[in-house]
């Protein structure tokens, strides 16, 4: 994600500032950058954390470390006999995290030549990995539409994925259906038959070529211009959206969530056309480069006026990326709130955005993720979600509620997300390059000891007043109001007592709640 210097809190827009003004730390850090690869290519086993770790540097890599660590990840995938979904997601994260002139074409199409043979390879019962892979593939297949990669291999690559990605049509798994819908879009515009998609946005009156245009013309992109674009893109390719024509998929037609399964997924596949382009994925396209550069005005903007607005595979996309703005801690605490609440305004709002079974239950599911989710970073947002979860509930809608608590009884299905992880391991790579202690460790053994040393004590909860003088008839449980005390902001807590009466012992039985709590990186230490 990027963002400008007055999004940043005050330190780090002053650190950055210094940063930019001293060419020797700026050397210096690139040189860890590169002692941090070093080190992650040299460990045998690289577990999610590390990966997480190495791929949040992307954005800082040179060209040449950038290429390695590359290699390093595809080296990974094609000499595993059983998937390494850690590396995998690697990959696909780097990709995802470099702009096109970082990646070359060469290694893109070797990229996707092993990735489309791994998932060809996968069976049809391991759905998590065939999410995982066709997920992949399609950041592999938009980096490549990004670089105008063509000629590629019909006969060994292009046509083998292309009837691969469509026989996932089949899948009764709509989040598969849909993300395999969203790579054959892709690979749609990696050919070199394209003459008709440029020819169609030269009609916006920019000289764009194909979505590279796009996305690298985005910041001073004529949002209605692009949107006529788009209309362009309808008409010359005959993919207007039938939106209008998908009535299965609207849940006032539906007497019960059971009868509509079927009759929905079918819908739900017609709207994820497999046969021709279609105007929603290059407005997710753009919709992507308008939140890497942190225009989210402007994204809601075009999602809210996008001639395919009402096309289900488009309102998907929507959700998707509004789901991991809402759990990436990149973004401040108001931006992933936003986000959530556009979420709440697309289930409830019919008149505006449809009545699409499909994206309803989508919604849904990204709340219940939200609302489960743990961390200090997700801790509010997590409430947030759950919050508007009730308020959906009390829709006043006889089918909508009927859809909600089928939802919820059912519980959220977890699918993999777009967006880089932030958790790093303990000890960090950065720390074994630094020779830092392992801290984590140390504190684990800490705990062990301190529990082991409270023993099995008897504790009875003690009372106390606000105040010596006061009645005692006003007592309170006195863990209960540390606790409190320990969440809010206060600093002071003051223990008064007379000797004998339990503040020691009270005070080791409070450190065994802290340690018996306490969680590595996002906790407290006791």
């Amino acid at each position: 994600t990027s963002l400008s210097p007055e999004d940043l809190l005050e330190p780090a827009r002053k650190w950055l500032e210094a940063i930019e003004k001293d060419t020797d730390e700026q050397d210096r850090l690139k040189k860890v950058a590169l002692e941090v690869v070093r080190v992650f290519k040299r460990d045998e086993i690289k577990d999610a954390k590390a990966v997480t770790e190495v791929v949040n540097l992307a954005p800082v890599l040179s060209k040449d470390t950038l290429q390695d660590l590359l290699r390093e990840f595809y080296m990974g995938i094609d000499h595993s006999g059983l998937l390494n979904i850690h590396q995998l997601e690697g990959i696909a994260q780097l990709i995802q995290g470099r702009g096109p002139g970082y990646l070359d074409a060469d290694d893109l199409v070797k990229i996707l030549g092993l990735l489309s043979t791994r998932l060809q390879d996968t069976h049809h019962q391991s759905t998590n990995h065939m999410h995982q892979l066709t997920l992949a593939v399609s950041h592999v297949l938009d980096a490549m539409a990004d670089t105008n990669v063509t000629d590629l291999d019909r006969e060994k690559l292009h046509e083998p994925l292309s009837n691969y990605l469509g026989e996932l049509k089949k899948s009764p798994d709509p989040y598969l259906v849909y993300q395999a819908a969203y790579a054959y879009q892709a690979l749609l515009c990696v050919p070199d038959d394209e003459t008709l998609w440029q020819a169609s946005m030269r009609r916006t009156g920019k000289v764009i070529r194909g979505v590279s245009g796009l996305v690298s013309a985005v910041k001073g992109v004529d949002l209605s211009k692009f949107m006529e674009g788009l209309q362009d893109i309808q008409k010359g390719l005959a993919g207007i959206s039938k939106v209008a024509e998908i009535v299965s998929t609207a849940y006032n037609d539906v007497t019960a969530l059971a009868q509509s399964g079927q009759g929905f997924l079918d819908s739900l596949k017609e709207g994820f056309s497999f046969e021709r382009k279609r105007d929603w994925y290059s407005a997710l396209r753009v919709a992507d480069a308008l939140i890497q550069n942190g225009e989210l005005a402007t994204f809601r903007e075009l999602v809210c006026n996008a001639p395919c607005r009402l096309d289900p595979a488009f309102q998907w996309g929507v959700c998707q990326r509004l789901g991991e703005i809402a759990s990436n801690p990149m973004w401040d605490t108001d931006t992933r709130q936003d986000a959530i609440a556009f979420l709440g305004e697309i289930y409830r709002n019919d008149d505006v955005w449809g009545r699409h079974v499909s994206v309803k239950k989508l919604v849904l599911n990204i709340l219940m993720q939200l609302s489960t989710s743990s961390g200090t970073t997700l801790q509010i947002h997590a409430t947030v979600a759950g919050k508007l979860l009730k308020e959906l509930e009390t829709v006043e809608d006889d089918k909508k509620q009927s859809l909600y608590r089928a939802c919820r009884e059912n519980g959220p299905i977890f699918y993999p997300t777009r967006t880089i992880k932030t958790e790093i391991g303990s000890p960090s790579l950065l720390d074994r390059v630094q020779n830092r202690s392992d801290v984590e460790g140390n504190m684990r053994l800490l705990r062990k000891q301190r529990i082991k040393e409270r023993g099995n004590a008897v504790y009875i909860p003690p009372q106390a007043k606000s105040s010596l003088q006061a009645a005692d008839d006003t007592r309170f449980p006195l863990m209960e109001n540390v606790m409190e005390f320990i969440d809010s902001n206060q600093t002071v807590f003051l223990i008064l007592g007379d000797s004998g009466a339990g503040k020691s012992t009270f005070s080791r039985e409070l450190e065994l709640e802290l340690w018996q709590s306490y969680k590595a990186k996002t906790g407290r230490i006791p």
